[in-house]
C-alpha cells in the first residue's frame, strides 16, 4: 500500500514553487496551508444530497439552545429559493433558511457573485439577510462583466463546536437540484431546474479551516470593499483559526483556486498576481496518471479558437489540459469522460463544436497505436433526455481526486474564481470508493465486484454506450466537415483569459 507521505508527493503540488508555469504559488498575504492532513472526507452525489446536507446541519443549530455559538459562511455564484428538501419535503428554501438563521441568532455571512444575470438576484437576497441580522454581499471584484465569482462553498460551526465544510459544483440554484434518477420529471424538483448531475466533497477537519479563509480572505480584503454591494464594512471572524480545528480522520486536502488578474483599482490586494493553483495541480494529476483518469465536466474543451493543440508548440499547447490528455493515452493511460450530450439553446452550438474538437484529437490518438490507452466519452441519456453533467471532477488511478467548482475552460483557468479540493488518503480507499460510487450510478451496475477493476469497467463504458441499453451514449468524435466561424464570440466572449502571459 502506498505510504501517505508518499500520496501527498505525487499529487500534491508545492504552492511554494514561483518558477513553474503555471504559477503554483498562493496568491500573496494568503494564510491557507499548503495542505491540511487528519480530515474525513466525503463524496455528496447530486444536488438532492448537496443541499439536504446544509438542511440538516442548518437544522441542528435551530434545535440548539444557543444558536448564536452557530455560525454559517457562503460564498456562491448566486442562491435561489429552492427547497432544500424538494418540493414536498419539509424543509424550508434556502432563502429563507438563511434569513431564519440569522434571525435567531446564528452567525450567518453571505457573499455572492455580482455578475450579469443572477447577480440581481444575489444582490436583492442580500438586502434581505443584512435586514435581518446577518451579513451578505455581492461581490464585484473580477475582470468585467463576462466574469464572476464562481466558487461555489459553505461552511458552518455547528451547537457542538463541529465544524464542516462542502465545495462543489451546486449553487443553491433551482437548476441544481435533483436526485440520482435524474427523472425527465420529477415531483420533488421545481419546475424551473430539469435533470442534472453534480458532485461535492464534504470536509471534516482541519481542511475546513482553508475554506473558511476562502470565504474570509474575500470578505475582508482591504483594496476595495466598495466594489461590492453594499460595501463592506465588517469584519468576518476567523476564529475557525484559534483553536485550532481538530483532527478526525486519514484524508489530506489541498485547497486550490483560481484568482484572475484584475487591472485597475477595482479588485482584490492580490489581483496583480492572481492565484492559479487549480489550473498548475490538474495538469499535475494528469501528468502523474499511470492507469487512467476519468472526468466529469460541464465543457470539456481544448483551449482557444483554432485550438492550441494544433496549433501551437509552446506553453499554451503543453498547459492544455486536451493535450495533456493526449499525451497521457500515449502511455498507456485509460481516459473516460462523461459530459453533456446536446446544447437545446441554438445559439451556443458552440459549446458542442469546441468539444467536438477535443473528442476527436483523443480519440484519434487511441486509435492510432495498440499501446495507447482507450479513451471513451459520453453523456447522459435517460428516459428520453440528456440530463446535463454539471459536475466538475477528475478521479485518477483511485489514488487522487479534484472535486470543486472549475471546469476544463479557459475562463476556469484564468478568468473565474474557483475553488477546488484535492485529496487523496492514507488508507487507500476514499477514491476507490468515490470511483466505484459513480460508475455503479452510471453503468446502473448492481455489482461492485463487476467494476472493480479499472480497465475492464472502461470497456464496459464503452460498450454500454455504444449500445444505447442503458443512461449512456457515446458522444460524437467526428468533428462536422463543416464548423460554424465562432472564432471571435468563443475567444473573446465565451472564455476570455485574464492570467500571467503565456509564450505561444
Amino acid at each position: 500500500m502506498t505510504s501517505l507521505q508518499d500520496l501527498k508527493d505525487k499529487w500534491f503540488i508545492d504552492v511554494s514553487d514561483d518558477e513553474a508555469f503555471p504559477p503554483q504559488s498562493r496568491h500573496p498575504g494568503s494564510k491557507l496551508q499548503p495542505y491540511t492532513d487528519g480530515n474525513q472526507v466525503e463524496l455528496l452525489i447530486d444536488g438532492a444530497a448537496i443541499m439536504g446536507d446544509f438542511h440538516y446541519r442548518v437544522d441542528d443549530m435551530m434545535k440548539s439552545d444557543d444558536p448564536g455559538q452557530c455560525q454559517i459562511m457562503v460564498g456562491a455564484m448566486g442562491i435561489d429559493p429552492v427547497k432544500l428538501l424538494g418540493e414536498k419535503g419539509e424543509a424550508k428554501d434556502a432563502m429563507t433558511t438563511l434569513i431564519e438563521a440569522a434571525e435567531a441568532g446564528v452567525q450567518v455571512y453571505f457573499i455572492g457573485s455580482g455578475q450579469v444575470g443572477t447577480g440581481i438576484l444575489s444582490q436583492s437576497f442580500s438586502k434581505k439577510l443584512n435586514a435581518s441580522g446577518g451579513h451578505a454581499a455581492t461581490d464585484h471584484r473580477f475582470p468585467d462583466f463576462r466574469s464572476s465569482h464562481h466558487q461555489k462553498m459553505n461552511v458552518t460551526r455547528g451547537p457542538a463546536g463541529e465544524w464542516a465544510a462542502v465545495v462543489g459544483s451546486a449553487d443553491f440554484f433551482f437548476a441544481r437540484w435533483d436526485t440520482p434518477d435524474h427523472l425527465p420529471d420529477n415531483p420533488n424538483r421545481n419546475k424551473k431546474g430539469g435533470p442534472t448531475h453534480d458532485t461535492a466533497l464534504k470536509v471534516r477537519g482541519p481542511g475546513v479551516a482553508d475554506v473558511a479563509l476562502t470565504i474570509s480572505e474575500r470578505w475582508n480584503d482591504p483594496s476595495s470593499p466598495q466594489n461590492t454591494s453594499p460595501s463592506i464594512t465588517t469584519k468576518m471572524p476567523t476564529d475557525f483559526l484559534d483553536p485550532p480545528i481538530q483532527a478526525v480522520g486519514s484524508h489530506s486536502v489541498q485547497v486550490l483556486r483560481t484568482y484572475p488578474l484584475i487591472k485597475g483599482k477595482k479588485g482584490f490586494s492580490w489581483s496583480p498576481q492572481g492565484e492559479y493553483t487549480w489550473w498548475a495541480a490538474y495538469l499535475n494529476a494528469i501528468k502523474q496518471a499511470q492507469q487512467y483518469i476519468f472526468v466529469e465536466d460541464q465543457y470539456f474543451y481544448t483551449f482557444h479558437d483554432p485550438p492550441y493543440i494544433e496549433t501551437s508548440t509552446g506553453v499554451k499547447r503543453d498547459t492544455d489540459f486536451v493535450y495533456q490528455m493526449g499525451e497521457a493515452l500515449k502511455r498507456g493511460v485509460d481516459v473516460v469522460a462523461v459530459v453533456p450530450g446536446r446544447n437545446f439553446k441554438p445559439w451556443k452550438n458552440y459549446e458542442i463544436q469546441q468539444r467536438k474538437r477535443a473528442a476527436q484529437y483523443l480519440s484519434e490518438i487511441a486509435a492510432s497505436n495498440s499501446s495507447h490507452g482507450n479513451f471513451v466519452i459520453c453523456y447522459l441519456h435517460i428516459g428520453g433526455n440528456d440530463p446535463v453533467v454539471h459536475s466538475k471532477l477528475l478521479l485518477v488511478d483511485d489514488e487522487y481526486a479534484l472535486i470543486g467548482s472549475a471546469n476544463l475552460c479557459e475562463r476556469s483557468i484564468a478568468f473565474h474564481s474557483e475553488l477546488q479540493l484535492g485529496v487523496v488518503d492514507g488508507e487507500n480507499q476514499l477514491v476507490r470508493d468515490m470511483r466505484l460510487a459513480l460508475w455503479a450510478e452510471h453503468l446502473e451496475s448492481e455489482s461492485l465486484e463487476e467494476i472493480s477493476d479499472s480497465r475492464s469497467a472502461v470497456q464496459q463504458f464503452y460498450d454500454t454506450a455504444a449500445a444505447e441499453s442503458g443512461r449512456l451514449r457515446l458522444f460524437p468524435s467526428q468533428r462536422p466537415r463543416f464548423e460554424v466561424p465562432y472564432r471571435f464570440l468563443f475567444n473573446q466572449i465565451v472564455e476570455p483569459y485574464s492570467g500571467p502571459e503565456r509564450e505561444s
